[in-house]
């Protein structure tokens, strides 16, 4: 009798148990999504530059206007400061006469420092001056001939703009800059040119990588 009672409770507690395989519930996992890289500290400027000539080449001869480009490394030390290394070259020419032109090519080579803060999330500010070396190169042309004169001098420069942020990498700026170089090529036996110097816009883009 007893042994009936057990083997009869051995084959019911399967069948009260089902299967025995417990419910399974699935979750969805979101995946998870690495943060994008910051920018580095290192970036680089690519700009075009117009300067309106504040002097006279030699007496009496009006400054010659130029238009150039120039490459900036750039490496922000601090959220807001940042130090600047440029390289220019511009290039301008004037008719003195019917029969002569005076055409003027300069290369600046500055190293410099910069302050930048934000106005909103995209628009900032900046302000800088750089200091270096320049090189000038006048080309006299007069009935046809060509006469070169050229000089090495110390070159410095000053500039505030607006900065404008198309991504966290990429971003276009603007700026009011003045600037220039004391290189004087003596054109004439005993007789220098002028220091080279004026006021100008700039405008590029720039990016961070």
């Amino acid at each position: 009798m007893k042994k009936s009672i057990i083997l009869a409770l051995a084959l019911a507690v399967p069948a009260m148990a089902g299967d025995g395989k417990a419910p399974v519930t699935v979750v969805d996992v979101p995946a998870i999504v690495p943060a994008p890289a910051a920018p580095s500290a290192f970036g680089v400027e690519v700009g075009a530059v117009y300067t309106s000539a504040l002097n006279d080449v030699v007496e009496g001869v009006d400054g010659i206007n130029t238009w150039g480009v120039d490459v900036t490394g750039v490496y922000k030390v601090s959220p807001n400061w940042a130090t600047t290394l440029r390289v220019g070259w511009a290039t301008g020419s004037d008719d003195l006469s019917a029969i002569e032109e005076l055409e003027v090519n300069t290369v600046n080579i500055m190293a410099g420092i910069r302050y930048t803060a934000p106005i909103t999330e995209t628009l900032s500010w900046y302000a800088g001056g750089e200091i270096g070396v320049g090189y000038v190169n006048y080309t006299d042309t007069f009935a046809g001939e060509d006469e070169t004169f050229e000089d090495w001098g110390f070159a410095y420069g000053f500039e505030a703009g607006l900065r404008y942020d198309v991504s966290s990498s990429v971003y276009l700026y603007s700026a009011l800059h003045y600037g220039g170089n004391f290189a004087e090529p003596e054109i004439a036996d005993g007789y220098d040119t002028k220091s080279h110097s004026g006021w100008g816009v700039r405008m590029g883009v720039g990016g961070q990588f």
